[in-house]
């Protein structure tokens, strides 16, 4: 059926040459879209968003600020939370647009894409189908990124307190590879039904830890006038990756769009949900930095006193947290790239599935232990990947969409985004690659 839409755009485009604003607004695309499904109230769908946004994300931001001054910071954060909740809230109405122009019911991020090239100009319509699975091969790479980074962060997180309490001293790859079979349990799920025990315990053991993490960020506040207001300019690209790691949601947001009561009200959601992230990790980023100043480590939890059974008890609850999430990042690349290839393993689809799977797996963590180095990586690829589908995709998609009706000020605003996105894609890109290198050649950091 949704292939069907897709064939048939060209022939609604030479029924309605025009396409004017009246056609777009006489199809109700809620209206069309199967009764039969459960839907969301708008106050469910702002829970969803908040939830989604209190993950591993937040935890890195005090070493960002640590990178990059407070103010510097600051400043940061705020321009890059109101450029996400621009793009973001662009691309809902984008897609909103599209589904009354082509009278399709809905559209996920993939298909937003693919239906705004056939619907922008006319050199970029035959480019349709190109679009739509490059989104879907960088939304597959936002998840394996994650899952590279998730690994990382448990191995560090176990390595810090086995050192602590029985001093072994082991390099960190060897708890990437302890850690991996685990990880390939948690990875061989195919149901998503058998995942949902260990998300529901994983999010509470992250709310709880990053509640108590903020209690020991609030006891005995260090006097602030030590902190360093700007460092230097090379740190700020990190930081503002590191940033749009904790905020990104965009891959949400069209799901949560579709099963909604009323996603009209979408847009409105979004942006209170994007200025209240934005604020709150703002504030976690500058507590954590002004509670452990120079000595904050890669994530604020490992600078928690591992002297006290409290502490200890909260790194190892979100380590674990983690890795209970593993299973679930892993789910979207699986569910995205494996019915593109499993054609090819007609007589042992079983088989070839847990071979995909486990080649994701090992890819992985080949690269976890190839650069255990986890704020510099994270920032590299979060430099790659999040600039690209929090930032470029959506201005992109938008002015495909309103291409016949575009206007100087959408392209010079669209303009600006892009070139922000360079910016920051050059620069925290080669800044991210020389921290790799230097940090290979400094001794680790006490107690982190």
């Amino acid at each position: 059926m949704a292939d069907k839409s897709l064939m048939t755009i060209k022939e609604r485009h030479a029924e309605n040459p025009n396409r004017d604003g009246h056609q777009e607004e006489e199809y109700d695309f809620v209206a069309h879209r199967p009764p039969s499904r459960p839907l969301t109230s708008d106050f469910a769908t702002f829970m969803h968003l908040c939830k989604a946004s209190i993950g591993t994300g937040i935890l890195f931001l005090p070493n960002g600020f640590r990178r990059a001054g407070y103010v510097m910071s600051v400043i940061c954060g705020v321009v890059i939370g109101l450029l996400c909740t621009h793009t973001v809230v662009v691309l809902i109405r984008s897609a909103h647009i599209l589904c009354r122009r082509n009278r399709i019911p809905m559209l996920d991020f993939a298909r937003t894409a693919e239906v705004s090239f056939e619907n922008g100009p006319s050199e970029l319509r035959k480019y349709g189908r190109t679009f739509g699975i490059t989104i879907n091969v960088i939304v597959c790479f936002v998840h394996f990124q994650a899952s590279v980074i998730y690994i990382l962060y448990v191995a560090t997180s176990f390595e810090q307190v086995i050192e602590f309490s029985f001093d072994i001293k082991v390099d960190t790859r060897i708890y990437i590879l302890a850690l991996s079979p685990f990880v390939c349990l948690l990875g061989l799920v195919r149901d998503l039904r058998y995942l949902a025990p260990f998300s529901v315990i994983g999010a509470l053991f992250m709310f709880v830890g990053i509640f108590v993490t903020l209690y020991y960020l609030l006891e005995d506040m260090p006097d602030p006038a030590r902190l360093e207001a700007f460092t230097t300019v090379l740190p700020v690209p990190m930081y503002c990756s590191l940033f749009l790691f904790a905020l990104h949601n965009v891959t949400l947001c069209l799901p949560l769009e579709n099963s909604m009561k009323k996603p009209q009200h979408l847009p409105w959601l979004i942006a209170c949900n994007m200025l209240l992230n934005t604020g709150m990790y703002i504030v976690f980023g500058y507590l954590g930095y002004n509670k452990y100043s120079r000595d904050t480590c890669d994530t604020v939890v490992k600078n928690l006193p591992l002297e006290e059974t409290l502490a200890k008890s909260i790194k190892i609850a979100i380590a674990l947290s983690v890795l209970f999430s593993f299973g679930l990042v892993l789910y979207v690349p699986v569910s995205v790239l494996w019915p593109m290839i499993q054609s090819k393993f007609r007589r042992t689809i079983r088989y070839g599935e847990t071979m995909f799977r486990s080649s994701v797996m090992i890819a992985a963590t080949i690269l976890a232990i190839a650069v255990p180095k986890m704020v510099p990586l994270l920032s590299l690829l979060a430099a790659l990947s999040m600039t690209t589908i929090m930032l470029l995709i959506p201005i992109v998609i938008e002015t495909a969409t309103k291409w016949e009706q575009a206007t100087r000020f959408l392209f010079a605003k669209n303009i600006s985004i892009f070139l922000v996105w360079v910016l920051l894609l050059i620069s925290g890109s080669i800044e991210s690659v020389l921290s790799i290198i230097r940090e290979y050649g400094e001794v680790k950091e006490k107690g982190c």
